[in-house]
């Protein structure tokens, strides 16, 4: 375990400087970290994907829609502790090595996942299952700050340059991957009892997968050496020398965040709630968008690597700035051809822009504070953003009755991530 973890001497850790590294070692991983971010991102997403089903059970409520509006102000309480996780484990991974920093945070999620699928709810112990359940999830939260970030930072550094675009994509699709896997289980899970769907059997497998996922990551070597983590700078004077680069990686966590928020969190649960979808279609539904964001995630990459990452995430931005009314507009349409074809186009640009994100990230902070730069500020992006997304398009589709209205909110984080792009220059 020592020759696996570091060892101490003198009262501080000091890392074992990995030996050095051939293909099959770096392919095999860059595999493990991608699939730990696979396993992350399903128990992330079972959460929204059962949120109207689980909602009821610690929130009780007159009716259901109110129930789920309890879910929405406890998904933006509890990614609260997102940026908090990017700042801890971004420490960590740029002091004692990014290897470290994911074997830890898959033990939060993975435990905390576990945690949820066997937490009792409201009418077992009352207001207590909900003060668990924030608890509970705000660590998984805390985790998930330092993971995907890490993952990311870890699988372009071991990648070479010329393919990071697409290495950094396929991470990215991995995530979305999770989702996928979220729905397969979901659909499952709904088909074999449609009116009572047992959810928290999705949660315990995910916990199973992450302390599989565990084992496998103690066997990754590092893709930093001592000497390049010896260089770390305060947290403040990474403030200081880089507030551009840190405004980027808001704006960009919280537009990966936006779309993709906005049709499964938000419109989705509504049109279930609203009978427009039952349970079957709604995770059939879910499924289909998985889909289509992984193959989304599979050409941004390629395309970020023949035009640079800067100018595929600018194009994404843009587009949804012209295309966010008309969509929108769509989204209010009774034919739900049409509510899936705008479903689609949005989950396209918000794939266009995450997929080179990764590439695009490493770029612009040093090694040195690299983790911390963009665990930091992307998980920032994330949870203040993608935590307000569904409360604001609430507020925005109950003053206005219409789904169109939703449109200024993503017109916003648009613009705000297209100047993002015009002022973080890489550093070379």
């Amino acid at each position: 375990m020592a020759a696996r973890w570091g060892k101490f001497s003198q009262g501080k850790l000091k890392i074992n400087i990995p030996p050095p590294i051939g293909n099959k070692v770096i392919k095999k991983s860059i595999a493990v970290a991608s699939l730990g971010t696979l396993i992350e991102y399903y128990d992330y997403s079972i959460f929204s994907m059962f949120l109207p089903f689980l909602a009821p059970v610690f929130f009780a409520q007159k009716n259901d829609y109110q129930s789920l509006v309890m879910g929405f102000y406890a998904i933006l309480i509890t990614q609260i502790a997102r940026p908090i996780g990017g700042l801890v484990f971004g420490m960590i991974g740029d002091k004692y090595g990014r290897r470290t920093a994911l074997i830890i945070s898959m033990y939060g999620i993975a435990f905390a996942t576990l945690g949820i699928g066997l937490l009792p709810g409201f009418t077992s112990i009352g207001i207590y299952s909900i003060f668990l359940l924030i608890i509970i999830r705000s660590v998984q939260m805390l985790c998930y700050g330092g993971e995907y970030s890490g993952a990311g930072i870890y699988v372009v550094e071991l990648s070479p340059s010329s393919n990071s675009g697409a290495v950094g994509a396929i991470l990215s699709a991995m995530a979305l991957a999770g989702s996928v896997m979220s729905s397969l289980i979901g659909m499952v899970i709904i088909w074999s009892n449609n009116s009572h769907p047992n959810w928290r059997l999705a949660f315990i497998i995910g916990g199973i997968f992450g302390l599989i996922t565990i084992y496998w990551r103690t066997n990754m070597q590092d893709s930093t050496s001592h000497e390049q983590l010896s260089r770390n700078i305060s947290f403040f004077k990474l403030v200081r020398q880089y507030p551009k680069q840190l405004f980027a990686g808001i704006c960009i966590g919280g537009f990966i965040t936006t779309p993709f928020t906005t049709i499964l969190v938000f419109v989705n649960p509504i049109l279930k709630l609203r009978s427009h979808l039952n349970n079957t279609n709604f995770m059939s539904l879910q499924f289909l968008l998985s889909v289509v964001a992984v193959i989304s995630l599979l050409v941004s990459g390629l395309l970020a690597d023949k035009f640079t990452s800067a100018k595929t995430m600018k194009l994404a931005a843009k587009l949804l700035i012209i295309l966010a009314i008309p969509l929108c507009y769509m989204l209010d349409s009774k034919v739900i051809l049409i509510v899936i074809i705008a479903e689609v186009a949005l989950i396209i640009l918000n794939e266009l822009l995450f997929g080179p994100s990764n590439a695009f990230l490493k770029q612009i902070f040093p090694v040195s504070c690299r983790y911390r730069g963009v665990a930091f500020s992307f998980a920032l992006g994330m949870s203040l953003i993608g935590g307000l997304t569904p409360i604001v398009e609430d507020y925005l589709y109950k003053i206005s009755g219409h789904m169109s209205f939703i449109a200024i909110w993503l017109i916003l984080i648009s613009c705000l991530t297209y100047v993002s792009l015009k002022v973080a220059k890489p550093i070379h």
